[in-house]
């Protein structure tokens, strides 16, 4: 069964109405064990105790390089990315806040109904699948202030990042086969085959992020090659005739003195190097981060299901759906999602 990111919480339900109120979410691999544990307070919010922080998870990769080689090491997400898409679910948050939100307020906010000129966000190829619009608060469709102004109007599309994030490589064709991984992490991994190693799934969460900006927010598509140099040249060359504006946002403080060297507003997005060992948070967030961690691991184990970020037959309608596969191994537990997916489906048509 696929449920998509926005249907996980009926995945939250069904544990809940089957009194599986703590749930260990856990990664196959007997180095890494149990990573957080999901405690359903009640219908709208939950805790999450870390049990495996970002410096303990460190640890275990190297554990794991050691048991296996490097290669092997590289197919989980390093602990950067395990912090990224923690932030990314909204239960933990940047370490610079302040300064993104006095930028916005210098920046943003434009009153276009007084003629202002708008001002649109770009995104570095590194920021990309981590949900910033979300994270940073000033997506056009979902935030405004009091006077009905948007932090930002719109976004700027570099062709040069879409192409970064565009690049694939696959087990068993660019890479190593899925059975190596089955061999270390547990057969679940067999399921993988044919599908995007990890650093390119994590370009890929990039790539609908790209894609869903262009196909239903303001946007300026700009004309770049690769490269940091190149899609700031293209920013500039771009607006230098523009009324509409750019700031720029990257985790990479090349890109952003580079951005600043042409007199474009930038903002370095500074993550921490771990997180809080008690998050709270609801539901929602709690299911994002489920989505976030199995399509950047692969696997996770939840009790009564394994959830699969990437699985043998997952293709482009999947991504831009934002779906992962749920293997029930409870009848009960099937049961239920069986009965709540087609009523959810069926409300989410008629809002």
């Amino acid at each position: 069964m696929e449920l998509q990111r926005d249907q996980l919480p009926l995945l939250l339900n069904a544990l809940y109405e089957l009194d599986q109120r703590s749930i260990a979410v856990t990664h196959p691999a007997e180095e890494i064990g149990e990573l957080l544990r999901i405690e359903l307070e009640d219908a709208t919010k939950g805790t999450v105790s870390v049990r495996t922080g970002a410096v303990s998870y460190e640890s275990a990769l190297d554990d794991i390089q050691w048991a296996y080689d490097r290669e092997v090491r590289e197919e989980l997400p390093n602990s950067a990315a395990y912090v990224k898409a923690v932030v990314a679910s909204g239960l933990a948050d940047i370490r610079n806040r302040e300064e993104v939100e006095t930028t916005i307020n210098r920046y943003g906010y434009q009153d276009l109904q007084e003629g202002h000129p708008p001002r649109y966000a770009g995104f570095d190829t590194n920021l990309l699948p981590w949900r910033m619009h979300d994270v940073l608060g000033f997506d056009p469709k979902l935030y405004d202030d009091e006077q009905g102004r948007a932090p930002v109007n719109g976004y700027t599309l570099p062709a040069g990042v879409e192409t970064e994030l565009s690049i694939s490589y696959r087990y068993g064709q660019k890479a190593m086969p899925a059975s190596r991984l089955a061999d270390a992490f547990g057969s679940e991994y067999n399921r993988l085959a044919g599908q995007p190693t990890e650093d390119n799934r994590e370009t890929r969460l990039g790539l609908r992020e790209f894609r869903q900006y262009r196909e239903t927010r303001p946007h300026d598509i700009v004309a770049s090659d690769t490269g940091d140099t190149n899609i700031i040249d293209g920013c500039l060359d771009y607006y230098a005739d523009e009324p509409t504006g750019v700031i720029l946002f990257s985790n990479d403080y090349g890109f952003i003195d580079k951005a600043r060297e042409e007199k474009i507003p930038a903002v370095h997005i500074d993550f921490d190097i771990d997180f809080s060992r008690q998050l709270t948070g609801s539901w929602d967030q709690i299911a994002t981060l489920l989505y976030e961690l199995a399509v950047t691991f692969g696997v996770l184990t939840l009790p009564k299901a394994t959830l699969y970020g990437v699985w043998k037959d997952k293709d482009q309608h999947n991504w831009k759906r934002e779906e992962i596969n749920i293997n029930p191994r409870s009848e009960k537990l099937a049961t239920i999602l069986n009965r709540d997916k087609p009523i959810v489906e069926e409300y989410s048509k008629i809002l």
